[in-house]
């Protein structure tokens, strides 16, 4: 495996197992999450004939597969413009990161559905505000360059903000909404510092469509039950729908920035 990719790999998977750790430690054992398929709008018995009886929600659960292939799918376009010197090494190794986070994080959204157990639902949480967090590093990175201090303060903050769920029933959704809301902000800081009007145009459609992602995701997964009043989503339902949109919004924040490499990377050619 080639080092940056590698090095990458390492970085997600330290504070995966710490979290992991501190999980099953039962440190978040009091905080709130909703278990059993009574809250999803996907009907629990399938039926179909080539899946077993004991797949439940089986379109909730093999949607999740899509994380971990589209975290491959980016690592092999990130790997090979580096390779044909498109963009830095430094470049695939913060864009190998988000790509490892997605592939990570399909397994833990799988095993949320298939066991419906709370320390699962815990590690399904928490490891969606990295995600977020992630973005404003790279942001941050392509804007003035690697900083190891201020990355490692923005990880750090943002695990530890999960934090926020012991407190308050709603702490997890308050943490989500602050990353949210930075993750557009540097978005929207690169974007405005962008010189040319066509890598504007390419940045414009892309952090359109991946905010457009994030607020389907939001919104779809919030109105799962009322959808599923409606036989068009008894078996692929509002649930599912949102973590179509969740993938989406990975790979268009993906689109937003592997541009932004290849177009520093050219200038410094020049």
């Amino acid at each position: 495996m080639d080092h940056a990719v590698s090095r990458a790999a390492v970085l997600v998977l330290i504070p995966v197992a710490m979290a992991t750790a501190i999980t099953w430690l039962g440190c978040f054992d009091s905080v709130v999450t909703e278990l059993g398929f009574q809250h999803y709008g996907e009907r629990p018995e399938h039926g179909i004939p080539f899946l077993p009886s004991q797949l439940k929600m089986p379109a909730n659960t093999l949607v999740n597969l899509g994380y971990t292939l589209l975290g491959f799918i980016w690592l092999r376009k990130f790997l090979k413009d580096r390779n044909e010197d498109n963009i830095t090494n430094s470049d695939l190794f913060v864009g190998s990161v988000f790509c490892w986070m997605a592939v990570v994080y399909g397994p833990v959204q799988f095993l949320r559905i298939v066991t419906q157990q709370h320390r699962f639902a815990v590690m399904d949480q928490w490891f969606t505000l990295p995600f977020f967090a992630w973005v404003v590093v790279m942001s941050d990175y392509l804007m003035h360059g690697w900083n190891t201090r201020r990355a490692l303060t923005v990880v750090v903050f943002s695990f530890a903000s999960y934090s926020l769920a012991l407190v308050h029933d709603l702490g997890f959704e308050a943490a989500l909404g602050i990353h949210i809301l930075f993750a557009v902000l540097y978005g929207m800081q690169i974007f405005l510092a962008s010189q040319s009007k066509q890598l504007k145009s390419k940045l414009l459609w892309a952090m359109m469509f991946a905010i457009l992602s994030c607020a389907g995701f939001v919104v779809l997964k919030l109105l799962d039950l009322h959808l599923a009043k409606f036989s068009v989503f008894h078996r692929f339902s509002g649930h599912f729908w949102s973590k179509v949109a969740d993938i989406m919004q990975i790979h268009f924040v993906c689109k937003f920035f592997h541009p932004i490499m290849e177009e520093n990377t050219k200038n410094k050619k020049v």
